[in-house]
């Protein structure tokens, strides 16, 4: 087993340390039962009595993993902050994980870059590459053919149909769709329960069904 830190004690770096800890009679991905868990390091320590309860020790600010060099996960949601604290760590010899839920499917042609992190109940289909950092939250779904960059986050229940492109350090809010063939610019960030029918320019806001911008 290798030792991993989670950086970030909220509550998506503790949904993180939850899909560390399935049981691994239920792990049928070794992306999950190769870890072992050191704790969570964080810069602003806010959530101290959940990680008490998850009997999950804080080891301490970035600096102890600057310190002490090892394998990582953000476990932070935004995604231009979570490419922040991975510019900290370059060069320093701390290597980011993949962490895959065992109750994700994700297919035989699927490219996961360094730092993805796929939630329970995802499904990753076929000719998928996802880029570094991205995380799919809880119930999301990513189809055939379709390329994600880097530092995405999908909030829960996002469904990316086949064909599709979608940027660098965009946001997609809970229960977003984008349909097949549309193209999602770097930088924007899609509403909650927004129906993408048409592409989105880089850095624009749309929210609603059609999804237009804000």
């Amino acid at each position: 087993m290798k030792d991993l830190v989670v950086i970030g004690s909220g509550g998506h770096g503790r949904e993180i340390i939850d899909t560390l800890s399935t049981p691994s009679e239920l792990a049928r991905n070794t992306r999950v039962a190769e870890w072992n868990l050191l704790g969570v390091v964080d810069d602003d320590p806010t959530h101290t009595g959940p990680l008490d309860r998850l009997g999950v020790p804080l080891l301490g600010d970035i600096g102890w993993l600057i310190d002490h060099p090892t394998t990582f996960v953000v476990g932070i949601g935004t995604p231009g902050v979570r490419r922040h604290v991975v510019e900290r760590l370059v060069g320093v010899g701390a290597q980011p994980a993949v962490v895959v839920h065992p109750g994700a499917h994700v297919g035989l042609d699927v490219e996961l870059g360094e730092g993805v992190v796929v939630f329970d109940r995802c499904t990753v289909t076929t000719d998928v590459r996802i880029g570094a950092h991205t995380h799919l939250n809880v119930g999301c779904a990513v189809q055939h053919d379709s390329v994600v960059g880097d530092y995405v986050q999908f909030s829960p229940g996002v469904f990316v149909n086949g064909d599709c492109h979608i940027g660098d350090g965009v946001f997609l809010g809970t229960g977003a769709i984008v349909t097949r063939g549309c193209r999602v610019g770097a930088g924007a960030r899609v509403g909650a329960g927004a129906v993408v029918l048409h592409d989105v320019e880089p850095g624009a806001t749309v929210v609603g069904v059609p999804a237009r911008p804000l």
